[in-house]
């Protein structure tokens, strides 16, 4: 059986580079990183200095009102911050 390449593309100073790759050693990487975090938890840490956001309440106003985070005011910004 034949397996598939793929063509990764990694940028460099003068352009891109092309590498093939198979599809296994793809998904063998991704296996791998994922395992690496095994609660599914993958994030940056916020500073202590920054108040946290309530996302999954902000992510539903934002659906009910049809609109992005971005585009709120800070008054209704305000009811997702925990200080």
């Amino acid at each position: 059986m034949v397996e598939k390449m793929i063509d990764v593309l990694t940028p460099t100073h003068k352009g891109y580079t092309v590498k093939k790759v198979s599809e296994k050693m793809i998904m063998d990487d991704l296996r791998e990183f994922d395992d690496a975090f095994p609660d599914g938890v993958y994030a940056v840490p916020r500073s202590p200095k920054e108040p946290r956001v309530k996302v999954r309440a902000l992510l539903d106003y934002c659906k009910l009102h049809d609109t992005t985070p971005e585009n709120l005011s800070e008054k209704e910004m305000e009811q997702f911050l925990v200080r």
